[in-house]
């Protein structure tokens, strides 16, 4: 064997092995968007899942969302202030989300789900009036602003318990 025919064997391992490390790097790249993807709908999830125990607390919290829901009117001043606080962190969470979705991270039915809850909600007054000061308060994207204010009216949501 010459040294040209070792020259071409090396030189044919060397393509090879080039294309098997592009196949192992295109595997794993696909395999990491999976797991993103995956922890993205895992985060959404796991956003409002402490939402949901938060105001299943009974704190302070709890009781004024319960109370939004059916008197918003007996609200004092600092009763309407925590709600709005504590609405605007509900909103930063769905600001998050919009910005994985926008990304191609969070799955397109989670962020339909999400977006369209927290649209009907504005169907309550005291949260609808939050969203309008909010959309002043040079808190969120004008790009959020505008998929929030674009969705259509949704049905209120229903909890046992409260409201109708």
């Amino acid at each position: 064997m010459s040294l040209e025919d070792i020259y071409f064997i090396g030189q044919t391992i060397a393509v090879v092995a080039i294309f098997a490390s592009l196949a192992y790097v295109a595997i794993q790249t696909r395999q990491n968007g999976r797991l993103m993807r995956a922890k993205a709908a895992w985060d959404a999830q796991m956003s409002f899942m402490e939402i949901n125990e938060r105001l299943a607390s009974g704190d302070a919290i709890s009781q004024l969302t319960f109370k939004v829901h059916g008197n918003e009117a007996g609200l004092s001043p600092y009763e309407k202030y925590l709600v709005h606080r504590f609405m605007r962190g509900v909103l930063q969470r769905t600001e998050a989300q919009f910005a994985l979705f926008n990304n191609g991270i969070l799955d397109a039915e989670v962020w339909s789900l999400r977006l369209t809850y927290v649209k009907s909600l504005m169907n309550y007054p005291a949260f609808a009036e939050i969203w309008e000061a909010e959309k002043k308060n040079s808190m969120f994207t004008r790009a959020f602003i505008t998929e929030l204010d674009k969705t259509p009216a949704h049905e209120t949501p229903v909890f046992m318990g409260a409201g109708g």
